[in-house]
C-alpha cells in the first residue's frame, strides 16, 4: 500500500517533470520589410529575412538555452504602416526589430522602439535624422547614412584632379536636396566649383532627366551628382550615362540590385557603398553561400548588413546574459568588431551609428564582367574613423 506521503512525492516528481519537459520561451526577431517582389524587396526584403534567418543558425539557434525564432512583417514600402507594425511585433514578443527599409519606415519605428524600451535595426535608411535630431537610445544604424556616402563619394572624386567642376541634378525632396546641400560643400572646400544645380519634380520622368542634361552639358561638368532614389533614380542614372557626357556620373544610393535590373544605364558610376559581396575573401564566401539558396542571386549590402546586424546583437545578448534592451544596449555601446560585412566596425555610443569601412565602386558595362553579377571594381577605401562624420544634434539619453 501507499502511503500518503508517497502519493506527494509522486505527484512533485510528475510536476517536476512536466516543467522539465516544457520548453523554454524563445527569442524572437522580427523583420520588417518590403515583401513585395518589388526594387525594395530586391534591395533587402525576403533576402533580408533569410541572411538574418542565417545569421541564426550560424549561431547555433539558440541563445541563453532558448530558441531564437525570426519571423517576417510586410511594410508594403508604405511609412504609415510602420507603427502599427512594430507596435504588433513588441506586442507578439519580439525582441529585436531588423530590417527596417527606408528612412520613413525607420523614422516611425524608432519612435515606436523608443516608446517601448526594445531594440531596433535599420540596416537600408539613409535619414541623418536617425542617429543626430531624432536619435534613440532604443535605435541602432547601421550600414550607411546620407552624409556618409556623400562625404566618401566627394572627398574621393575630389582628390582627382580632374574632377573640379560639378552639376548637381536633385529631386524636390528633402532627400534630393539634402544629399545636394551635403555634398556641394565639400567640392567648395577642395577647391572645386559647383557650377549648375538643377532641381527636378519629386515624381520625376526621363523627360524630367533630359531637360536636365539639357541644362548642364553645355557647361562641361567634370562630374554630375544625381540625388534621386527608386525608379526614378535608375531613369535618371540611365538617361545620363547614355548621353556621352565626359564626365563622372555619381549618385547618392548605389544599389547592386538596382544595377542588376538596369545593367549597363549604371555602367561607369562611382559611388560610395557599405559592402560588396566580392569584396574579399571572408564576403565572397559568405556570399556563396547565400547565392546557392538563391537561384545565383548575389546578396546586397543590406542583406549582409542584415546578417552581420543580427549576428551582433546575439552575441550582445550572450555578453549581457539577458534580452533585456537597457542591458543589451550596454553590451552593444562601443562594441567594437570586425566580420565578414563590417571591417573596422563599431557601435559608436553617442549617436548609435555603427561605423566602418565604406568602398568607392566603378560599376562596369556588362562586356566587362567576369561572372554574373560582378558589376563593382573597387577602387579606394575610406577607413572607418573618417567614413562616418559625427554630427552635434544627438543627445543621447542616459
Amino acid at each position: 500500500m501507499i502511503s500518503k506521503s508517497m502519493v506527494c512525492l509522486l505527484a512533485a516528481t510528475a510536476l517536476s517533470g512536466i516543467a522539465h519537459a516544457a520548453d523554454p520561451a524563445p527569442i524572437r526577431i522580427t523583420v520588417i520589410s518590403d515583401l513585395n517582389d518589388d526594387l525594395y524587396d530586391a534591395r533587402s526584403g525576403r533576402g533580408g529575412v533569410d541572411a538574418t534567418r542565417m545569421a541564426v543558425a550560424d549561431f547555433g539557434g539558440s541563445v541563453l538555452g532558448r530558441p531564437v525564432l525570426v519571423d517576417a512583417l510586410n511594410d508594403h514600402n508604405k511609412g504609415a504602416e510602420a507603427p502599427a507594425l512594430a507596435r504588433q511585433a513588441y506586442d507578439a514578443g519580439a525582441d529585436l526589430l531588423m530590417d527596417v527599409q527606408n528612412s520613413p519606415i525607420a523614422t516611425e519605428i524608432s519612435k515606436v522602439a523608443t516608446e517601448r524600451r526594445k531594440l531596433a535595426i535599420s540596416t537600408i535608411a539613409a535619414n541623418p535624422a536617425l542617429s543626430r535630431a531624432a536619435c534613440s537610445k532604443y535605435f541602432y544604424h547601421y550600414s550607411f547614412d546620407l552624409p556618409s556616402i556623400t562625404t566618401a563619394t566627394a572627398n574621393y572624386l575630389m582628390a582627382q584632379p580632374q574632377n573640379k567642376r560639378w552639376a548637381t541634378i536633385a529631386e524636390d525632396t528633402g532627400f534630393g536636396k539634402g544629399g545636394a546641400a551635403l555634398m556641394s560643400p565639400i567640392v567648395v572646400a577642395h577647391g572645386g566649383e559647383v557650377v549648375k544645380s538643377v532641381v527636378v519634380a519629386a515624381q520625376n520622368t526621363e523627360q524630367d532627366f533630359s531637360a536636365a542634361l539639357g541644362d548642364i552639358s553645355g557647361l562641361s561638368p567634370d562630374v554630375v551628382a544625381v540625388f534621386d532614389d527608386a525608379a526614378k533614380g535608375d531613369v535618371g542614372i540611365t538617361v545620363l550615362t547614355k548621353a556621352g557626357l565626359k564626365a563622372t556620373i555619381t549618385t547618392a544610393l548605389l544599389y547592386l540590385s538596382d544595377v542588376d535590373r538596369v545593367k549597363d544605364g549604371y555602367a561607369g558610376v562611382v559611388a560610395a557603398v557599405p559592402w560588396y559581396w566580392n569584396l574579399d575573401p571572408a564576403a565572397r564566401a559568405w556570399s556563396d553561400r547565400f547565392t546557392s539558396s538563391h537561384n545565383g542571386l548575389r546578396p546586397t549590402a543590406a542583406q549582409a548588413a542584415d546578417y552581420s546586424a543580427t549576428l551582433q546583437w546575439l552575441n550582445a545578448v550572450k555578453t549581457a546574459g539577458t534580452t533585456e534592451s537597457d542591458a543589451v544596449i550596454h553590451a552593444l555601446d562601443g562594441h567594437k568588431f570586425d566580420d565578414m560585412f563590417a571591417h573596422g566596425g563599431e557601435f559608436r555610443a553617442s549617436d548609435h551609428m555603427v561605423m566602418h569601412d565604406l568602398y568607392i565602386a566603378k560599376v562596369k558595362s556588362s562586356a566587362q564582367l567576369t561572372e554574373p553579377h560582378a558589376w563593382y571594381e573597387i577602387l579606394s577605401t575610406i577607413p572607418a574613423a573618417t567614413a562616418f562624420p559625427a554630427g552635434t544634434e544627438c543627445k543621447m539619453p542616459l
